[in-house]
């Protein structure tokens, strides 16, 4: 880290996300991050659409297939949402899913609808993705909150 965003972490008490954990954020990893990051977008402006997508650094940085898994998880995820939002309500133990977290709703949001769509990955490695999207994208509980919801879920 330079030293802006030293100074800058010390005023805002924050943490950037670190160089070391996005290099790690690679091929479907990366297809994941993207949805993340445009669900986060559309939890922020209220605007649910695939359209933003396009314009994010991860889903830039994919091949055609890698596209084609984020906009369709991305699709699954705006035109389910209130079904996939009701599960999530259930696996959260003292929360109402309005207090979570923006970005822990994100990735649980992702992680919900890889499990619930065509797409067919091992459950257990959309909970380690989505661990491992919390880890980098996420508060310091964030990898302990998703990995409870998620493996709850899929018990």
């Amino acid at each position: 880290m330079n030293k802006i965003e030293d100074n800058l972490n010390s005023i805002v008490d924050g943490e950037f996300i670190s160089e070391e954990k996005t290099e790690s954020v690679f091929g479907t990893t990366r297809a994941r991050a993207s949805v993340v990051q445009s669900l986060f977008e559309c939890e922020v402006t209220k605007e649910f659409n695939v359209s933003n997508l396009e314009n994010l650094y991860y889903y830039k940085k994919l091949n055609k297939s890698k596209k084609k898994m984020a906009l369709q998880l991305l699709d699954y995820a705006i035109k389910n949402r209130s079904e996939i939002d009701k599960k999530i309500n259930k696996h959260i133990k003292n929360h109402k899913i309005e207090r979570v977290a923006k970005t822990d709703l994100s990735i649980l949001r992702m992680a919900v609808s890889e499990i619930s769509s065509d797409i067919e990955t091992p459950i257990g490695v959309i909970v380690n993705e989505a661990v491992k999207l919390a880890d980098v994208f996420g508060s310091d509980t964030s990898k302990n909150f998703i990995n409870g919801v998620l493996s709850s879920m899929v018990r």
